[in-house]
């Protein structure tokens, strides 16, 4: 006669399956989320804007590549050097189709 050994913490194994499942459930939620969130950060559209100076007299113009603050572009009149002093972006609003 074979007899079977039982043990008391059987119960434990199955229940630990279904935690650990919904804990992974859960955590790609949330990576699903998150995804949608960048997705939608990178779909705002920006323009880089350079301010170039000349005395008092300060004008924006389109970024252009090599462009870095204090630069010196070249005499602007008067002995004056134009220079820049600064590089920002700005959201651009988009208009919706309709």
């Amino acid at each position: 006669m074979v007899t079977q050994t039982t043990n008391p913490l059987e119960w434990i194994q199955p229940l630990l399956l279904i935690v650990i499942m919904g804990i992974l459930l859960l955590l790609l939620l949330r990576q699903t989320m998150m995804l949608s969130r960048a997705g939608e950060a990178y779909s705002k559209v920006q323009r880089v804007v350079t301010l170039v100076a000349c005395g008092d007299k300060v004008e924006a113009r389109p970024f252009k590549e090599g462009d870095y603050v204090g630069r010196v572009l070249g005499d602007c009149g008067e002995g004056r050097q134009a220079r820049i002093v600064g590089i920002y972006s700005e959201e651009v609003a988009l208009e919706k189709p309709r």
